[in-house]
């Protein structure tokens, strides 16, 4: 199983606890990388912090955000 099969698996696993914010910031570091590896990401980049933006009212992040973060690097 591929590192990123994995984080798609964990953010599965959080929404499914209940921890929506914390499998949200899990999907977005996936869809970055992804953008990064590819030149359409490009795109993708450019445009993060107006999606950024739209995100900045949500809930506070979980005890185990830093966790996942520690995974993601």
């Amino acid at each position: 199983m591929d590192t990123f099969t994995e984080l798609r698996e964990l953010a599965d696993d959080l929404t499914e606890l209940g921890d929506n914010a914390t499998a949200a910031l899990v999907r977005q570091a996936i869809e970055r990388f992804m953008a990064w590896k590819f030149e359409a990401g490009e795109k993708f980049l450019e445009r993060a912090p107006k999606e950024r933006r739209k995100h900045e009212h949500e809930p506070p992040r979980s005890p185990y955000f830093n966790t996942c973060v520690l995974t993601i690097t």
